[in-house]
């Protein structure tokens, strides 16, 4: 059956929005995805021959030039710079290598990458055939680094690489081919027509999207793997897309639960975090949280107590300790080799157990590591025994090592 141009689209925005949400979460957590453009090496003839080899480019244009009458674009030029110069970077590795490509179309796209930011704070974003990409405001508030949102621009870059949409299309076109014989049959055949036509015609439609809804999960898995692969080929860190989806999962988890059956879109964000995680491990990338998510890092900055200049060694907004000056070692030097150690045993998986305080009450002591020494100048500055600023400090740190393992991935 021929559609109109104005139903054709329709039918692909819905499709993208099936790709789109990251979760079946009934909070604003709706999904994310993003893309890029190109400008290194995709030429004006490259840009033909993608025009002419696949559909993807002009079904994309027709949509987006239908949806934009409907959205709200964001223009802020610092914005549009940070979104481009990352996905610039992956989308000339996604035209450049291959990736495995465990669901789509056999052929991979190579495509010129454009970017739209939409004025709408959800945390969302989605991708039409071809490369045209729209990333809501909301989700780039939401990342905590560049690494994260390469992560998410790498998973709808292959979105649109691996031509999800397309095999989506196409599954769709032959689903309605096979439902098209029973509901004529099931025609001729009934003895009430109007009562039993209409009972096919629900479960005809159940089952069509039970069955899409199988296949964008499908989608999503394999946007995951390749956006990690990806960024394997970048200067940005794969490991951004397990903190992004690891947030994700805890949110949502906060949030009301339902059971959505065959509407479910995409894996559970807790399978997608384990499942990041099993990739990272199989690739052999490290998993240091903290180089991608600043809000779990420990970091340094400079204050003042009781009219003493210290460096507080902070996470998040919790100050974990404060130190002076010492042994020849400025107050900066010293918290930054504090923050270092701290960075290093949590991301190594560091436990409650581990942590302990030396005999003497002066240092804290992790798997043989000796994390920081305290010194008198420290107590003075805050007028208190120095045993006091230690216990504190290993209290402080018990409780970030807690939340810290809260904030893996949920359990399944």
């Amino acid at each position: 059956m021929m559609r109109s141009r104005k139903q054709h689209s329709s039918i692909i925005v819905l499709l993208a929005v099936l790709l789109a949400a990251v979760g079946d979460s009934a909070s604003a957590l709706r999904g994310y995805c993003c893309a890029a453009g190109h400008p290194l090496a995709f030429t004006q003839d490259d840009k033909k021959k993608a025009e002419k080899e696949f559909p993807d480019v002009n079904l994309g244009k027709e949509n987006a030039e239908e949806l934009e009458k409907t959205i709200k674009l964001v223009t802020d030029p610092a914005i549009l710079e940070r979104v481009n110069r990352i996905g610039q970077e992956i989308a000339a590795i996604a035209n450049a290598e291959p990736i495995p490509i465990l669901w789509g179309m056999p052929e991979r796209g190579k495509f010129e990458y454009t970017f739209r930011v939409v004025d709408d704070k959800d945390i969302n974003a989605f991708s039409l055939p071809g490369g045209f990409i729209y990333i809501n405001k909301g989700l780039l508030d939401y990342v905590k680094s560049d690494d994260e949102l390469a992560g998410v621009i790498g998973h709808e870059i292959a979105h649109a690489a691996h031509r999800h949409m397309i095999r989506l299309i196409n599954e769709q076109n032959k689903l309605q081919q096979r439902l098209l014989i029973p509901l004529i049959v099931g025609a001729l055949l009934s003895r009430s027509p109007g009562s039993d036509i209409g009972n096919l015609l629900m479960a005809g439609q159940l089952y069509l999207v039970a069955k899409l809804n199988t296949y964008g999960i499908e989608a999503e898995k394999d946007a995951d793997q390749a956006g990690v692969r990806y960024l394997m080929r970048t200067k940005y860190n794969p490991v951004g897309l397990l903190t992004f989806m690891e947030r994700l999962a805890r949110d949502e988890l906060r949030g009301p639960q339902r059971e959505l059956g065959i509407y479910r879109t995409h894996p559970p964000s807790p399978e997608r975090a384990r499942a990041l995680q099993a990739l990272l491990e199989e690739l052999k990338i490290p998993i240091n949280r903290r180089e991608v998510d600043t809000s779990i890092r420990a970091l340094v900055k400079p204050a003042t107590v009781n009219g003493v200049t210290v460096a507080e060694v902070t996470m998040g907004n919790t100050v974990i300790t404060r130190l002076t000056a010492s042994d020849g070692l400025s107050a900066d030097d010293r918290a930054q080799k504090f923050a270092d150690n701290i960075n290093l045993l949590f991301d190594r998986g560091l436990q409650m157990h581990e942590l302990r305080l030396s005999s003497d009450g002066k240092r804290i002591v992790a798997r043989s590591i000796v994390m920081v020494t305290f010194a008198p100048s420290d107590a003075e500055a805050q007028n208190l025994p120095l045993e006091r600023v230690s216990r504190n400090t290993l209290d402080v740190l018990k409780n970030l090592l807690w939340q810290d393992q809260f904030n893996r991935i949920p359990p399944a």
